[in-house]
């Protein structure tokens, strides 16, 4: 199993040189819609000589809020991370999800970035970006935050398959299903999972 690329926090993140583009979500799946964030900020990280980095969380929200049924992943942490790299992403940032960090009042989310990620330039996020405690924060407030902070926010459209919202909940339910084409088509990738070998019963050599 291939080693998985370095990842950091905010805290002890080391953005390259140049203006940073910081693509925020939990991008579980890193599917279609996820893409489109992406890409936003590496094609303008790429038009202004900086770097791309995405910020994600881990643990997700729900191990926090609801431990009893905790949202089910597509990707777990590692292949997440390798994924992103290997799309083109300079650094990627997990940052703790802890009880502290989600009481982190939405009007402060972007001092807060601009505070460990002094290069931050722009943030990039879907249309239905949530954030700050009690997930009081929207794009609009975003836009004005980032007014103040003197960052640009770059809100991308959700896509849209079928008539439906590309979603990580609508993929959980395909793949759950087995509808593995509806999958596969909503990431725009082959869904793959990666664990060890377990002995088995020794059946196979019969």
């Amino acid at each position: 199993m291939r080693r998985p690329p370095r990842v950091f926090s905010l805290q002890n993140a080391r953005p390259p040189r140049g203006p940073l583009h910081l693509a925020i979500g939990m991008f579980d799946g890193v599917h279609l819609g996820h893409q489109a964030v992406i890409e936003a900020a590496l094609h303008s990280a790429r038009q202004s000589g900086g770097a791309a980095a995405v910020l994600t969380f881990h643990p997700h929200p729900s191990r926090l809020f609801h431990p009893e049924t905790p949202t089910l992943l597509i990707m777990p942490p590692e292949q997440k991370a390798r994924f992103l790299h290997e799309f083109g992403v300079d650094l990627v940032i997990a940052q703790p999800f802890t009880r502290a960090f989600a009481r982190l009042r939405a009007e402060h989310f972007l001092a807060y970035l601009k505070k460990h990620l002094p290069t931050l330039a722009a943030v990039y996020v879907g249309e239905n970006f949530r954030f700050g405690h009690r997930r009081a924060g929207d794009v609009a407030l975003l836009v004005r935050s980032g007014r103040a902070q003197n960052l640009g926010v770059v809100s991308v459209a959700r896509l849209r398959d079928d008539g439906r919202t590309i979603s990580s909940t609508r993929i959980r339910e395909s793949l759950g299903q087995g509808r593995m084409a509806e999958t596969n088509r909503l990431l725009g990738y082959t869904y793959y999972c990666e664990g060890r070998a377990q002995p088995g019963l020794q059946q196979g050599r019969k």
